[in-house]
């Protein structure tokens, strides 16, 4: 091909080959008394279990090899409708868990963020994890999340991996892979899906927070 040749334009599309993850949020989880038992592992709400339905009826075609998820009821229940019919067990991590938040854990960070608690509002500027009293902090959180999730991508190289966890995780782990310095950068809603492809030592993110399967999040208002 010389200088005078047409070229096309490139198609910006992932490479074939190497480790797709799903990384899905969990539906909306029931609302809870702070510092109630239910307040440390809440199930999912009425909405949440509407919400996982509709992300299963999405991805009813689409392969998946594997499906991994939180200890916490949330993400285990959300992940149920996309196990059952493909007869796959999931795996729980105990690493995928949302941030450990000390003082803020049981349902206060909740209270803290609806009251517009001036600490809340303080700490959300930093958009880090650290600074809450107690807390694991933003790099010990951004490691085991980094560390569980490269784990699931080496056991399933060239396969398709559902991992169904929580919006801090998916912001901590593309924010560490691609060299973000806040790790709450990205929204992500409920049951939403953010598609990562892991080969040769790169990330490609390939869509973010997509929540298609409940609304258009373009044209919502």
């Amino acid at each position: 091909m010389d200088s005078t040749s047409t070229v096309p334009q490139p198609k910006l599309q992932p490479d074939s080959g190497g480790a797709v993850l799903l990384l899905i949020r969990h539906g909306r989880s029931a609302d809870v008394v702070p510092g109630s038992p239910e307040s440390l592992d809440p199930p999912l709400h009425d909405e949440g279990v509407a919400q996982a339905a509709k992300l299963a009826a999405r991805l009813a075609t689409k392969r998946i090899d594997a499906i991994y998820a939180s200890h916490l009821a949330r993400a285990v229940q959300t992940a149920r409708p996309l196990a059952e019919p493909r007869h796959l067990t999931i795996e729980s991590i105990e690493d995928l868990e949302e941030v450990r938040l000390g003082d803020w854990a049981a349902g206060e960070f909740r209270r803290r963020a609806m009251v517009a608690d001036p600490e809340w509002l303080a700490w959300r500027r930093t958009r880090r994890w650290d600074g809450i009293p107690g807390a694991e902090g933003d790099l010990v959180f951004r490691t085991r999340v980094t560390n569980a999730m490269e784990e699931i991508a080496r056991r399933h190289a060239d396969q398709t991996t559902a991992v169904v966890v929580h919006g801090g995780v998916i912001n901590a782990y593309i924010a560490q892979v691609m060299e973000i310095p806040h790790s709450l950068w990205l929204t992500v809603e409920n049951t939403s899906i953010t598609m990562v492809q892991v080969g040769d030592g790169e990330h490609h993110v390939v869509v973010a927070g997509d929540c298609h399967h409940l609304y258009d999040p373009v044209l919502a208002t």
